[in-house]
């Protein structure tokens, strides 16, 4: 896939990717591969006549269909690796009540969302079986690609446009955020059930199906918040996908009923403040400081969660228990002493001193924490 810097308008094709505008250049293509091309993506093409912000060439490929199916990776890939900082991209499914309110369906490949929402988008709006972006006020960013679809015989996803599988358009309200559910497919015949998952189960799921993590602004703060807002995440077991129709529309029911607030917003806080870089002299003993990290928030019961940036990229949550939210904060070139300090004042620890040291060994043994002698 190579990017063009300019090619007659007439050739490009421009389609809305979670509020990113993608073009895809067709020029390369024989006729027949352009119409195959706009057939397929037509549910997607943006209204704007904006320039996009992105434009890739389509890779040709002897088969048709196989040219297609790269493409919708292209596409995707394009989207969520674009500066769009302020976004969380979500490997999801979603689909939009006649309000604009959009249940978003999360599980790993495998799990059903494209199956999902060919089902349930016939009579819902379709707003994607693959990604998701989602501000932190909750407006939510359809991507209307082609559905991917395993077919029998064929060696890749087959791309089907919206349209030709029946699936409904957008309402005319504004989207936003509704309900996060986390599918959970049964084998077998059982019965279908929605079970609520605390927060800090589906804290550390979500994240796990996000991309670009670690380059969006304050993540775990915004899907906290989200949590909050829209009632926390409910798993969704399910054996077909037509046992989702009953279990979404109880659960969008139950959500209208209480207003979206089905629990107070829980405590959360600021990004962590700005450690010193510069150079310090501790005056005696050993001093130790937190790690700096991509965000951090505050969750029920004490807990704080903690997102860190790995070296491949990737991030990892860590929910920090006990003593150590406490340790974690305070540690700002801090003494071991005032560290223990730190901990008295917020917790009745048998023995302040062991309860400390355990915790802090914890620490920076996960490297979250690093020691200065």
């Amino acid at each position: 896939m190579s990017s063009r810097a300019s090619s007659p308008a007439a050739n490009v094709m421009t389609v809305d990717a979670v509020g990113v505008r993608i073009g895809i250049d067709l020029t390369a293509l024989d006729p027949p591969e352009r119409l195959a091309v706009r057939s397929a993506w037509r549910s997607a093409v943006s209204a704007s006549s904006a320039q996009p912000d992105r434009t890739l060439s389509p890779q040709r490929f002897t088969e048709t269909g196989e040219m297609l199916a790269h493409l919708s990776g292209a596409v995707t890939h394009a989207a969520i690796t674009a500066p769009r900082h302020d976004r969380w991209m979500l490997h999801a499914a979603g689909l939009a009540r006649p309000d604009g309110g959009v249940v978003v369906l999360i599980g790993r490949s495998g799990a059903g969302k494209t199956t999902a929402s060919r089902f349930l988008a016939r009579q819902w709006g379709y707003v994607s079986d693959e990604t998701i972006g989602i501000d932190a006020d909750g407006t939510v960013h359809a991507y209307r690609k082609p559905l991917s679809v395993i077919t029998d015989g064929v060696g890749f996803k087959v791309q089907r446009a919206p349209e030709d599988l029946g699936l409904q358009p957008l309402p005319g309200a504004s989207l936003h955020l509704s309900r996060l559910v986390l599918l959970d497919r049964q084998p077998g015949p059982s019965a279908a059930a929605l079970v609520s998952v605390p927060d800090v189960e589906a804290l550390a799921e979500l994240t796990r199906h996000s991309s670009a993590l670690t380059t969006t602004v304050r993540p775990v703060q915004t899907i906290v918040q989200l949590l909050a807002k829209t009632g926390g995440a409910v798993r969704a077991q399910y054996s077909e996908a037509r046992d989702l129709v009953p279990l979404l529309d109880d659960l969008t029911a139950a959500h209208a009923a209480v207003g979206g607030t089905a629990r107070p917003e829980p405590g959360w806080s600021g990004n962590a403040p700005p450690l010193d870089d510069g150079d310090v002299t501790p005056a005696s003993g050993t001093r130790f400081r937190r790690v700096p990290v991509v965000d951090w928030c505050r969750l029920d019961d004490g807990l704080l969660a903690v997102l860190t940036a790995e070296t491949s990229g990737e991030g990892t949550v860590r929910v920090l228990a006990g003593v150590a939210p406490e340790i974690w904060l305070a540690a700002e070139y801090t003494l071991f002493e005032d560290l223990v300090d730190a901990v008295t004042r917020r917790h009745r620890a048998p023995d302040a001193t062991a309860a400390t040291r355990a915790a802090l060994d914890a620490l920076v043994a996960a490297g979250l924490v690093t020691g200065t002698a």
